[in-house]
């Protein structure tokens, strides 16, 4: 079974957000009289997934938003969700994990979802030719309960495979380390996301299950926050809430410049990779970002096999619609993507 990195990393920053998506930009809600509010925002994995956070800190939308944000990697092996219920951030754009540690008693909610589909392909080495060749095998995945694991866990089931009895599933920390770890060997194949999945097609990888094309709909580096956060600064969320917003707006607007964002935060130059990413990206992104129960009570389900406590909990529990719901009541929704 995968081990886990219970080290959580100090993180920061807080809000997504975005300006204008066309040609003028969209005036946002006047912010309160206190001020810039300061607060830490980790992004749980090196996936275009988390460009909005990334473009909403390029592009100065935290900023015009009335947040001071400073951005930081968690990465799924050390804990994102213990930084998270410690405070040493406020906010934390994840996966499933936030109900993994929701189910243990943790108060943390989604207020937003940018994607809702798990942008995952899990590939094998080249001298994988089928199934059978995974049997006895190592496979990467960033932590046990991750987004990542549970890719491997659905892409194996489609295989025909059984995660418990047919592999071992392996924690190699980040995505990229696990394209990094089947080049080096100590893996066989692994679940990789949006621009990994484009150097490993390059490097000759096999694509074995694309997980988006299976159907299931979840969190997927969704925003999350503690209730207590909400109770104790509900202005903060809200400005996070609509900077996110709008930088899901900015991406789907500008794709040159999202572009050029997720190669500074992955480390990648490659252009073909670059516009790969951002196109396989973009019909995923949800204009309105609101976190659905139905889509969480999938999550639910993940979740029960590696917590059966995650069986009996009401989905309902994990968000909060209200902030994304009172975006679309005001109109200012409707005027992001207005010429």
């Amino acid at each position: 079974m995968l081990g886990v990195v219970g080290r959580a990393i100090a993180v920061l920053c807080a809000a997504l957000g975005f300006a204008a998506c066309a040609s003028a930009p969209v005036t946002a809600p006047s912010a309160s009289a206190r001020g810039t509010i300061v607060l830490s925002l980790a992004y749980a994995s090196v996936s275009a997934t988390q460009a909005g956070a990334w473009v909403a800190k390029e592009q100065g939308i935290f900023e015009r938003n009335g947040l001071d944000v400073k951005l930081e990697s968690i990465a799924g092996g050390s804990s994102p969700t213990a930084a998270l219920l410690s405070d040493q951030v406020q906010a934390l754009q994840i996966s499933v994990e936030a109900m993994s540690a929701g189910v243990e008693g943790g108060d943390i909610v989604y207020v937003a979802a940018p994607v809702s589909s798990p942008l995952f392909w899990f590939v094998a080495l080249p001298t994988v030719n089928g199934p059978a060749d995974l049997k006895g095998k190592k496979i990467g995945a960033t932590a046990i309960g991750s987004a990542t694991y549970f890719a491997d866990v659905l892409a194996l089931q489609k295989l025909g495979l059984d995660p418990d009895k047919d592999v071992t599933l392996t924690s190699v920390n980040n995505v990229p380390a696990i394209l990094a770890a089947m080049q080096s060997g100590q893996v066989a194949a692994g679940a990789l996301s949006m621009p990994t999945y484009s150097q490993a097609k390059k490097l000759g990888l096999k694509t074995l299950v694309n997980v988006a094309d299976l159907g299931f709909k979840y969190p997927s580096s969704w925003l999350a926050v503690r209730k207590s956060f909400i109770e104790r600064d509900r202005e903060a969320v809200t400005r996070l809430v609509r900077s996110i917003t709008e930088a899901i707006a900015y991406e789907l607007a500008h794709p040159t410049e999202t572009q050029a964002i997720i190669g500074k935060y992955a480390q990648i130059t490659d252009q073909a990779l670059l516009k790969e990413s951002y196109d396989t990206l973009v019909p995923y992104l949800n204009k309105t970002p609101t976190p659905a129960i139905e889509q969480a009570a999938a999550g639910l389900k993940l979740v029960v096999m590696t917590n059966p406590k995650a069986k009996d909990a009401d989905p309902a529990r994990f968000v909060d619609t209200s902030f994304v719901d009172e975006l679309a009541r005001s109109g200012f929704i409707d005027k992001l993507y207005k010429p």
